[in-house]
C-alpha cells in the first residue's frame, strides 16, 4: 500500500514539473509584462520591456508606449491615445497592434517615417491620457487621435493604483507557473465550471442579425430597446462626466495639434446597432467643442472583430479593422497623398 502511495506522489510530482515547464516555455508564464505606478496618472506598462506571452511579442519604449524608442528625428508624429483598445494587452502582438500596422504602411506606401505613438493603458480614461501628456509632453505631435468607448465617460482616476495589489497588473514575476495560473486564472476555471454545471439551459428566443454587424447611425432607439442597452455593457463608478475630455481637447488647442475622437463600440452596442447613454455624453461632448468624432457603428464593425468572452476588445482582425479607419483620416491631416 505504501508503495503504491510513494508511485502516486512521484507521479503528481512528475506531472506537476512537466506542467511547469510547458506553462513557461510555451506560454511564457512567469514572464508578464509588468507595470509601474505614477503619482500622475495612476500606473502604466513598466519601461523597456520585451517579453513574450502566450505565444505574443510586448515591447515597450522609455516611456512605456507599445512603440520602438521616439527619436529627436521623428518629424511627423500622430498620438494614438486611449486604453486596452489601444494598447491591446499581452493578448496582441506587436505587429499587429494598430499603431504598428499604421507605422508600417506609411513607410511602405509613402517610404515616410510616421510615428504613431501608442500612449496607452488597461482600464484607463482619458483623464489618465491628459496626465502622461502633461507630464511627458506631446512629442511635437502633427495629429491627435482619442479612441474611446462608452464606459470611458466616467471611468474617472482615484489615484489608487492597482499595481502589485491586484494580479491583472504585477510588479514583479511569479516564482511558480502554476501558482501564476491559479492566482490570475481561475475564474475562467470557475466560470466554465458554472456554466456547464449550473446554467440551465433557454431557448432562443430572438432572432439575431446574420454577422451581427452594426446597424448605421441609430442613436435614438425607441424606449425598451435604450433601457436593455443602457442596463447592459460596462459602467464605471465615476461621478460626473470624466475631466479628461475637456483636458485632452484644452492640450490639443493650446499645442495648435488637429485632435478627433474615434467611438468605439462595446458588444452591447454593437448588437444594438446605437451607443448607450454614456456613449451619447461623448458625442454631445464632441459636438458642443465641435471636435470630430468617427463613429465606428457607422463603419461596418462587427461582433466578429472582438476576441470570445470579451465586451470591448479587438482580436488581431479588429486591430487591422481600426487601422484600415485611421489610415486614410491620419493622411487626410497630414496631407500626405499618394
Amino acid at each position: 500500500m505504501l508503495k503504491h502511495f510513494y508511485r502516486f506522489i512521484v507521479l503528481i510530482i512528475f506531472l506537476a514539473a512537466v506542467a511547469e515547464v510547458v506553462l513557461r516555455v510555451k506560454y511564457g508564464f512567469c514572464n508578464s509584462p509588468l507595470y509601474i505606478s505614477d503619482p500622475d496618472f495612476e500606473y502604466i506598462y513598466a519601461p523597456n520591456q520585451h517579453v513574450e506571452r502566450f505565444g505574443y511579442t510586448i515591447r515597450t519604449n522609455s516611456h512605456s508606449m507599445r512603440n520602438e524608442e521616439v527619436l529627436p528625428t521623428d518629424s511627423v508624429v500622430i498620438l494614438l491615445i486611449g486604453d486596452s483598445v489601444v494598447n491591446g494587452g499581452s493578448l496582441t502582438d506587436q505587429d499587429s497592434i494598430a499603431s504598428t500596422i499604421l507605422e508600417k504602411r506609411f513607410l511602405k506606401d509613402f517610404d515616410k517615417r510616421v510615428r504613431v505613438l501608442n500612449i496607452s493603458a488597461g482600464s484607463w480614461g482619458p483623464d489618465n491620457v491628459a496626465a502622461f501628456l502633461k507630464k511627458y509632453g506631446t512629442f511635437k505631435a502633427k495629429l491627435m487621435c482619442l479612441v474611446t468607448s462608452s464606459h470611458d465617460a466616467h471611468d474617472i482616476m482615484s489615484h489608487q493604483s492597482p499595481v502589485g495589489i491586484d494580479p491583472g497588473w504585477p510588479d514583479k514575476q511569479y516564482k511558480v507557473a502554476l501558482y501564476e495560473l491559479w492566482d490570475r486564472y481561475r475564474w475562467i476555471f470557475f466560470y466554465y465550471f458554472d456554466t456547464i454545471f449550473f446554467t440551465p439551459a433557454t431557448e432562443q428566443t430572438t432572432t439575431q442579425k446574420p454577422e451581427n454587424v452594426a446597424v448605421q447611425d441609430s442613436v435614438k432607439p425607441d424606449s425598451a430597446q435604450k433601457e436593455a442597452l443602457n442596463n447592459a455593457g460596462i459602467r464605471k463608478p465615476g461621478i460626473g462626466f470624466n475631466p479628461g475630455y475637456e483636458q485632452l481637447y484644452e492640450i490639443a488647442k493650446v499645442n495648435s495639434i488637429p485632435m478627433f475622437i474615434y467611438l468605439h463600440p462595446e458588444i452591447s452596442e454593437v448588437e444594438m446597432g446605437h451607443f448607450n447613454d454614456q456613449g451619447v455624453e461623448i458625442i454631445q461632448f464632441a459636438e458642443e467643442k465641435n471636435i470630430r468624432l468617427i463613429n465606428e457603428l457607422q463603419l461596418g464593425v462587427s461582433t466578429k472583430l472582438y476576441r470570445k468572452m470579451d465586451l470591448v476588445h479587438y482580436n488581431s482582425q479588429g486591430q487591422i479593422f481600426m487601422a484600415d479607419n485611421l489610415y486614410p483620416l491620419f493622411q487626410e491631416y497630414l496631407n500626405i497623398r499618394k
